[in-house]
């Protein structure tokens, strides 16, 4: 037993540890960035060293939040502008903080605000231009839904797995990449304070959002619910089938595995593979399947997130509150579920004719109140006689009483 209470890694070690964490893609599109941006600093001639002022600094960023461009000379879309510049200011950021000992924060810094502004009205300038804006993915109309289930057959392993996660993917919201991600641990089968099954499946993803790993559950869990309706998409069936076609051979936790090509010989180890399917091969999913029951893929964008915009648009077409949406979706807050809420043809008739009846109700309602029965106090006034002037007429409008006075 060591005669230390505490840890005795070095500096060096926890920074290894630290860089450890960060996933690959962070890292290399990190450095992707930074080589464009030394290439532009390049061509430039800016030079950074410790004589460099903040002035001169801000205004590298600011050319450089305005000028920079793909290798073909395109301009970038509008929000790779932003993320361009956020990568590349706070890289410099500590690259003067290791190197120099200075500090500086182009992201609050005054003499900063003018780098900022450059990017951002970049920004603005390429949102006029459609092909530069960035788009949400594209919701799915009930029938293109239910024409995509129909393509596969979940007598195989293919057609088995896209079934559940088209169904899936629906009735949780998943995000775009959150399906490669999932594993038989975020699934647990519910039971009733008697401990009989209730035919509901508890999911709780604890990956965070970008799916990096961490124990942090979400606030709310999410429900795989018994469709009695049409037990041919019920996600409880189909979530059991897929469990009962792994293999003993499948170490993996993870749900969505590579089907066996030689899955129907009698030798087969079984329907899947002991790997996951890949995240580009997954990635693919939607967008081919839309593109296969005829969906025109490049005048509409369609890809797995699909699924959570189409999920989103039709509660909220079905009448569910903002409130209970963020439930479905593990948004913080219902600003953030503003993007995924999308009309379609149907929806914005439904809202029309809501209008629209609520104008012929308002109409109606004025229309009454004119020939409504008279007030208490005009009934009060109806035979009252006074003796001045003498020239009374009493003139009935309506079944009311009102007093004209003659000159």
């Amino acid at each position: 037993m060591s005669n230390f209470r505490f840890g005795r890694n070095t500096p060096k070690e926890i920074d290894d540890s630290i860089t450890n964490i960060t996933p690959l893609n962070t890292k290399n599109s990190r450095n992707s960035i930074w080589r464009q941006f030394e290439k532009f600093c390049g061509e430039r001639k800016y030079v950074f060293d410790g004589n460099t002022s903040t002035e001169k600094l801000a205004f590298i960023l600011k050319d450089w939040g305005y000028n920079m461009k793909k290798v073909d000379g395109n301009d970038y879309k509008e929000a790779v502008i932003k993320t361009m510049w956020n990568v590349t200011a706070k890289q410099l950021q500590e690259l003067y903080f290791n190197k120099f000992g200075i500090k500086f924060d182009p992201f609050v810094d005054l003499e900063f605000k003018g780098s900022r502004n450059a990017r951002d009205a970049k920004r603005r300038n390429l949102q006029i231009q459609p092909e530069k804006r960035k788009t949400s993915s594209s919701i799915l109309t009930l029938e293109e839904y239910n024409q995509i289930l129909k393509i596969y057959n979940e007598d195989t392993p293919d057609g088995l797995q896209k079934m559940f996660f088209y169904v899936a993917g629906l009735e949780l919201a998943w995000r775009g990449c959150e399906g490669v991600n999932v594993t038989i641990k975020h699934f647990k089968e519910e039971s009733d304070n008697c401990g009989l099954p209730t035919g509901r499946i508890e999911y709780n993803c604890i990956f965070s959002k970008t799916a990096q790993g961490g124990s942090h559950k979400l606030t709310d869990s999410k429900w795989l619910a018994t469709n009695t309706t049409d037990p041919r998409i019920c996600p409880v069936r189909l979530y059991k089938k897929m469990l009962s076609k792994r293999g003993k051979h499948i170490t993996t936790d993870r749900l969505f595995l590579t089907p066996n090509p030689a899955w129907r010989e009698p030798s087969s180890v079984g329907w899947f593979k002991n790997s996951p399917v890949g995240r580009n091969e997954m990635g693919k999913w939607t967008r081919t399947a839309a593109e296969e029951i005829g969906i025109d893929i490049k005048k509409k964008k369609i890809s797995n997130h699909s699924l959570r915009s189409t999920a989103v648009s039709q509660l909220a077409k079905a009448g569910v509150g903002e409130e209970q949406l963020i439930k479905i979706t593990g948004h913080a807050n219902t600003f953030s579920i503003k993007p995924y809420l999308q009309l379609d043809g149907d929806h914005h008739y439904q809202m029309i004719d809501k209008l629209r009846a609520n104008s012929t109700a308002m109409e109606e309602s004025n229309n009454k109140s004119t020939n409504c029965a008279p007030s208490a106090l005009v009934q009060m006034s109806k035979n009252i006689v006074t003796t001045s002037p003498s020239t009374q007429t009493p003139v009935n409008y309506y079944n009311c009483t009102i007093i004209n006075y003659n000159s």
